[in-house]
């Protein structure tokens, strides 16, 4: 069962492996990110970042959308993180059945504008998530499960 999904170009770091995981008391944590998946460097990183007794997987976009019936239907918590609002788009547009999407952290960047904490997007950006919108799926931003939870509108 999909537990939530979160664009985090962190990927997997403090925050989503230990209070985020703990929280939504995920199984399994499935990285979609097309970067990360070309890069078994970086998948090993991810690995040992990972806590104890949770499954990882590292997905590019199109692997994911191979399996995202099976991914639906996983019997772990699963805990989707994405790195990028491109990557997010591909996988939630071709796949659009997934109700809310949380933005924990989007780095500035030239041409970037601020919309939370650490959210910061780019007009390319924006695109990605109206389209995201226009599946049905709502955007909030919410760095930790204690803190309070922002709706985006683009």
């Amino acid at each position: 069962m999909i537990k939530a999904l979160r664009i985090d170009h962190r990927l997997v770091h403090g925050q989503v492996a230990f209070t985020w995981t703990h929280f939504l008391a995920a199984t399994r944590i499935i990285v979609i990110d097309d970067k990360a998946a070309g890069d078994d460097f970086q998948k090993m990183a991810l690995n040992m970042a990972k806590p104890a007794g949770v499954k990882l997987n590292v997905f590019s976009v199109e692997k994911a959308v191979e399996r995202a019936e099976k991914i639906d239907s996983l019997s772990d918590s699963v805990f989707i993180i994405f790195g990028s609002t491109k990557d997010a788009a591909g996988y939630i547009t071709a796949h659009p059945v997934f109700k809310e999407l949380n933005l924990g952290g989007i780095a500035k960047k030239d041409g970037s504008k601020n919309y939370g904490e650490v959210v910061y997007l780019t007009p390319e950006e924006e695109e990605d998530l109206r389209k995201i919108k226009a599946t049905g799926c709502q955007l909030f931003m919410q760095q930790l499960p204690t803190t309070k939870r922002e709706s985006l509108d683009l």
